[in-house]
């Protein structure tokens, strides 16, 4: 078990998006926070911090892991699909601390409205996890690594996937000379709708209403990759809607 009560020291291994945020927010909160990369050597005084937070691509957090195992501090990761078992043996106190959010490096945000995802191998270091998590947000929850994937797999639908669709409304734009500013009370009002509503009984569009003609006159001016796009939603919309009117 941890032997302190209060997380005061942390080491974020990595230097991407979310080692990024975190360094700032806990950096602004006047903890002790040191960030390093994963390609760095680190060091056996980073090693002795109360919290080692692994914050790197899935694929080598295993390998990280096993390079800085030891016995003293809590080790998590942050990752929305690894489990966190996959830190079993590394240490004894381990779990994981997963915020919710689209991060970008140096673009700051509002840390005390992102969702952040604690669990943890016993209850003393998850009441450590989330006491600390509580210093940089107002929004924690305790979720199951099987929760979590879940979780990351919906945001990939409401997060990832629109990000491309908003980057593909874009270069349609610019080829005209339009303003990509001008979708934003469009955009707005989407997501506005969406907080109180299903989102499939607000759907609008020539594909629920299954306008064929305007559909093809669409697709006609769209390259290969925006048509295969445009074609695999329109068809889902149509399939869900009259899914809906069957049921």
């Amino acid at each position: 078990m941890s032997n302190f009560k209060e997380i005061k020291s942390i080491t974020i291994i990595g230097n991407g998006n979310v080692a990024w945020h975190y360094y700032n927010v806990m950096h602004q909160q006047a903890l002790d926070v040191k960030c390093v990369s994963a390609r760095e050597e680190v060091k056996e005084e980073d090693l002795s911090k109360d919290l080692i937070i692994i914050a790197i691509k899935d694929k080598v957090i295993e390998e990280v892991a096993n390079k800085i195992a030891n016995r003293t501090s809590i080790m998590v990761h942050t990752s929305g699909s690894t489990d966190m078992e996959i830190l079993k043996d590394k240490a004894p106190n381990y779990g994981v601390f997963y915020p919710l959010q689209t991060l970008t490096k140096g673009l700051q945000i509002d840390f005390s409205g992102v969702p952040l995802c604690v669990e943890a191998n016993n209850e003393n270091t998850l009441f450590l996890l989330k006491s600390l998590a509580q210093k940089l947000s107002n929004k924690v929850f305790e979720i199951s690594s099987k929760q979590r994937f879940y979780l990351h797999l919906a945001a990939v639908f409401a997060c990832n996937f629109p990000n491309h669709l908003f980057g593909t409304a874009k270069e349609i734009l610019t080829k005209e000379d339009i303003p990509f500013d001008i979708m934003f009370p469009l955009i707005d009002q989407t997501i506005e709708k969406i907080k109180h509503n299903n989102p499939f009984d607000i759907q609008t569009g020539p594909a629920i209403r299954q306008e064929n003609a305007i559909m093809e006159s669409h697709k006609s001016k769209l390259d290969k990759d925006q048509r295969e796009v445009y074609e695999v939603l329109s068809n889902k919309i149509i399939k869900k809607q009259s899914q809906k009117r069957i049921d």
